[in-house]
């Protein structure tokens, strides 16, 4: 297993669009910071860190409101 965890595998992770994931989750107050290795491009995360996040705060991912995306 990966110990990085990149913006999709957190949206995967959330059920959440990717973006939706870049513009909210990871914008949490106490979400995990990035990872040392992260890049503006390649953004990653310490996969112990964010699911150690969630079980503490699961019902915080919950009331978040899912972006729907509307095709053109």
């Amino acid at each position: 297993m990966n110990d990085l965890m990149t913006l999709q595998e957190i949206a995967d992770f959330a059920r959440c669009s990717q973006r939706h994931a870049r513009d909210v989750i990871v914008k949490l107050p106490g979400f995990p910071a990035e990872a040392p290795l992260s890049t503006p491009r390649n953004r990653l995360w310490l996969r112990n860190e964010v699911r150690a996040y969630v079980q503490r705060k699961p019902a915080k991912l919950a009331q978040i409101p899912q972006i729907r995306l509307q095709a053109a």
